[in-house]
Formats: C-alpha cells, structure tokens, sequence
C-alpha cells in the first residue's frame, strides 16, 4: 500500500538530476551590447543633444555677458568671454536647425565691431594687444552681418596694422564672401574690394596669397583685374590661389598657370618632401583642372591628360598619385 501511494506521490518537489538540465551558456557579447550598451547611448546622445541646446539657447541669452567679459580689465575675464563667444558663435555657425542665431544678430555684430575699433585705436605693439585684436578679427568672421562687420575689417587691413592683424582679416572677409556665396547673396561691396586689392600689391606674400583667395568669391567682373595681376605673381602660392579663384567661376585665364604646376609635377620622380611642386598643390591644380576639362579645347586637353596621366604613374606622393588617376579619369570622360 505504502508503496503504491509512493509510486502515485508528486515528485516535483523532489530534488532533480543536474544532468539532465540543458547546459548554462554565458551571454554572448552582442547581448551584452543590446542589454547595457545601446541604451546607455541612446541615453547620452539625448543628453548630448538637451546640454548643446541648452548651450544654444543659453549663449543666444548670455552674450551680453560675455561680451561685457570681453571689455573687463581683469585678464582672465576678458580671456574667458572671448573664448565663450567665439565658441558660442562658431557652434551656432555649424547648427542646421532653424531659429534665433547669434551669427546673423545684428547687435552681437555691432558690439563685436565696435570693440575692434576701440583696439584697434590703441598705438601699442604689445603682443597682448596685438592678439586681441588679431582674434577679434577671426572672430568677426564667423558672423553673417556684413554691412556691421566689413568696415572694421577694412580698416584692419590696413598697411598700417600689424601683420597678424592683416592676415586674420582678410581671412575673415574671404570666409564671410565664401558664405555669402553659399546663401546666394555675394558681395559686392566696392571699398571691401578697394582694400582687397591694396593687399594684393602688399610686398608680403602670404597677405598678396590670402587676397587672391578673398578676391576669388566676389563676382569675377569686380575681381577681375586684381586676380588677372595675381596671375602672374612671384610667388607660387598667390598665382595658385589666383587661379582656383578662376577656375571657380569657369575662366579659362587660369589654365596657363594650372598647366604650369602640372607639368613641373610632372616632371617628378624621385623628388623627397622639398620637391619643387607640394602634393598639395598639385592636387589643387588637378581638381582644377578637372572643372574646366569640357571647356577646353581638343589639343588642350590631350596635353593636360599626358601631364596628368605622369603624374598618376610617376609622382613621389602616393595620395597625389590617386587624385590624379581620378583626374585623369574626368578628363577622358568629357
């Protein structure tokens, strides 16, 4: 009897064979991943996104203050409302979204301005002052307000200021004009273009350099004479910058000098990092002429292709090698 009920008991609470439970596998790394790491992204890419609005909108609010920084005569406040609102400028520059921007304000323009001008009455050759005025000219080139900032930009071109000086407002004017274009609205401004062209005849190279690539985003029929005199320019880096400034606008006055790199790249084989033509500015020359391929004519484009297809075979650079192999390739499919 005893037995029977023993055989009928319920055993579930009966200790079982640990041999025959299916074996306990560790888990994997891919569920590791779904499990602890795509959530902790997706919670820090929010958290990313929350803290650069919150900056967004918190620079949009706060710009006064650092600007009053800026005039501060404690160096470490000066130093930290610069920083901040160029920070703050250059962020709001690469934003996509819609609203309230601090680059096209035209108050944050005209406080920015104004405070260059004052520097730029001060007749000290401090390095401390020639810093603050060279970056509040970098600066004024990430603002989208011509009309506020282009004045004092001119004046910061001037013969008379300092070389960094000069060099960080052309500069400035040449990213304005470069956006202006983008946004469909080039400059036109006749005294912008006036200075431009005295620095282009400055006896320093890099400034006449920086002036040919400036010159080359306002309309050609404005620039045209100042880029032509470029052209022919000593030094090797302002007739390139003339050049692309051309070829940008689809003149063909810039395959002279296009050819001329070319075939000094060309001309390469061995030749270390000091060789007479820079990878870079072969490649330069190469895409140039690239965009210009279907404008040329037959016997033009033939030779451009042999110096090209050289340089894709025989040119020290690697890298230089595969753009012209690419270059090569456009120009052939014309």
């Amino acid at each position: 009897m005893s037995e029977s009920l023993s055989e009928n008991q319920d055993n579930s609470d009966l200790p079982v064979d640990p041999e025959v439970l299916p074996p306990v596998e560790p888990p994997s790394a891919k569920f590791i991943v779904q499990l602890f790491v795509v959530p902790g992204l997706i919670v820090a890419a929010i958290v990313g996104v929350w803290l650069l609005f919150g900056k967004l909108a918190s620079a949009e609010q706060d710009w006064q203050a650092m600007l009053a920084d800026m005039k501060s005569s404690n160096e470490h406040r000066r130093g930290r409302g610069a920083m901040g609102l160029a920070q703050a400028l250059a962020v709001d520059q690469k934003r996509k979204s819609e609203g309230p921007r601090l680059t096209t304000n035209p108050q944050v323009a005209q406080e920015l301005s104004a405070l260059l001008s004052d520097t730029l009455k001060s007749r000290s050759q401090e390095p401390v002052v020639i810093d603050q005025q060279a970056f509040l000219a970098r600066t004024l080139g990430l603002l989208d307000v011509p009309e506020a900032v282009l004045p004092v930009l001119r004046e910061a071109m001037k013969e008379s200021r300092d070389r960094e000086v000069r060099k960080n407002a052309v500069a400035a004017v040449a990213t304005i004009a470069h956006r202006a274009n983008e946004h469909g609205t080039p400059l036109t401004d006749a005294s912008t273009l006036e200075e431009l062209a005295n620095v282009s005849r400055d006896q320093d190279p890099l400034l006449r350099s920086l002036a040919a690539l400036a010159l080359g985003f306002f309309p050609l029929d404005l620039a045209d004479q100042a880029l032509t005199v470029l052209l022919a320019d000593a030094d090797a880096n302002t007739r390139a910058n003339a050049a692309v400034a051309f070829t940008r606008h689809k003149s063909l006055k810039a395959v002279p000098v296009l050819r001329d790199v070319l075939k000094s790249a060309a001309a390469l084989k061995q030749a270390g990092p000091s060789g007479d033509v820079a990878p870079v500015a072969a490649t330069n020359a190469m895409k140039a002429i690239g965009e210009l391929a279907a404008l040329l004519d037959e016997s033009t484009r033939s030779d451009v292709a042999n110096d090209v297809a050289t340089i894709s075979k025989d040119y020290p650079e690697p890298r230089v090698r595969l753009d012209a192999a690419q270059t090569l390739a456009k120009i052939r499919g014309q």
